[in-house]
């Protein structure tokens, strides 16, 4: 599919500034006819549209939107701004590191980036945003969430938590796996973990107890290497390690192998959010992939929504919507952690596939 044109490249085309083009496609003045002409012969050379999202997000005074997110060091989160980003098109999106903390994320929720954005995503991790009150949950300007649950008021983006244990549980009853184990996160907006764990034992798998490792360091291989460590002291058999991510996947395969432990022969090892550290690892690791593209442009279209509700300036806004959350489908990328090469379908390896669970 090929790269859809933005305004840079209408830019670009006309020898004018991305700027210049926003104003003549909103007819607004300082442009020479002859600019207008050029931006006008370049939208139609290009076939550009104006994105929806990203339009309505223009019309607000800054033309920027905030991504507060824990930390560009997990790998998760670094793809999920890219692709926001992307969505984005030319609407700045500025990026705020909360480092996982409570106080700073409450601080997201109450709008403290208003002053520089219209708008703002949050992912959060020290805050469980269900737990709060509505009220303490209230911006003063649109406001997205990307997590598995929320205060009722505040739109949502998630990923379906039992339809990607359902994945994960169907994958390995193909492959004989019977007794995993599950590495999750010491997190209070962590919701993953039991639901994995509630999915896999649903499914007629075996999850023991001191087989649900919860780790305070999820963004790195660091957190991977010290699940393996413990499960290793508890002296459980386990055939499989299905993680919370792409990350911690990464780092319990480099702990098994250093134990010994042929991955997947031995014991297989499933990820999550398919990034490029499953992709790229060895052997490549099969992940859940929760449709990252998706998630962004759900995100950006809860903005809009919030955007449209509030009215333009100079007029009344009109009366309040209901946000409605947007789910996306998870899919499965089989890789080399859990299908040795040799036996690997061949339409199936590392490719993603969707569908009802």
């Amino acid at each position: 599919m090929a790269a859809r044109v933005t305004m840079s490249d209408v830019a670009r085309r006309a020898g004018v500034s991305t700027k210049t083009v926003s104003n003549v496609l909103r007819g607004a003045p300082g442009a020479s006819t002859a600019t207008r002409r050029r931006v006008l012969e370049a939208v139609t050379a290009l076939d550009y549209r104006l994105n929806p999202s990203a339009s309505a997000l223009r019309s607000g005074r800054r033309g920027s939107i905030t991504l507060a997110i824990p930390t560009l060091q997990q790998p998760l989160y670094a793809a999920l701004a890219q692709e926001l980003m992307r969505a984005a098109d030319d609407t700045t999106v500025i990026l705020e590191l909360t480092s996982g903390e409570a106080e700073h994320e409450q601080e997201i929720l109450a709008g403290s980036w208003a002053r520089r954005s219209d708008a703002a995503v949050l992912v959060p991790r020290a805050l469980d945003p269900a737990s709060l009150p509505a009220g303490e949950a209230s911006s003063p300007a649109p406001l997205a969430l990307i997590a598995d649950s929320g205060p009722v008021g505040v739109p949502r983006v998630s990923c379906p938590l039992d339809a990607q244990a359902a994945l994960v549980a169907a994958h390995l009853r193909s492959l004989g796996r019977i007794r995993p184990a599950v590495v999750g996160v010491a997190s209070a907006a962590d919701r993953w973990t039991r639901a994995c764990v509630r999915g896999l034992r649903e499914s007629g798998l075996r999850v023991d107890d001191d087989a649900v490792l919860r780790v305070g360091s999820p963004d790195g291989m660091l957190g991977g290497v010290e699940a393996v460590a413990r499960l290793a002291y508890t002296g459980l058999p386990v055939d499989a390690v299905v993680c919370h991510n792409d990350a911690l996947a990464a780092g319990a395969v480099s702990a098994l192998r250093r134990r010994g432990v042929r991955v997947p022969l031995e014991v297989a090892v499933i990820g999550r959010g398919n990034t490029d550290a499953a992709a790229f690892a060895t052997p490549t690791l099969t992940s859940v992939d929760l449709d990252l593209p998706a998630i962004a442009r759900g995100a950006l279209s809860l903005l809009s929504i919030g955007a449209d509700a509030t009215g333009s300036e100079g007029s009344p806004a009109p009366g309040p919507l209901e946000p409605r959350p947007v789910e996306t489908t998870p899919a499965l990328s089989v890789r080399g952690s859990t299908v040795d090469d040799a036996g690997a379908a061949p339409g199936r390896r590392g490719e993603p596939h969707r569908g009802q669970v």
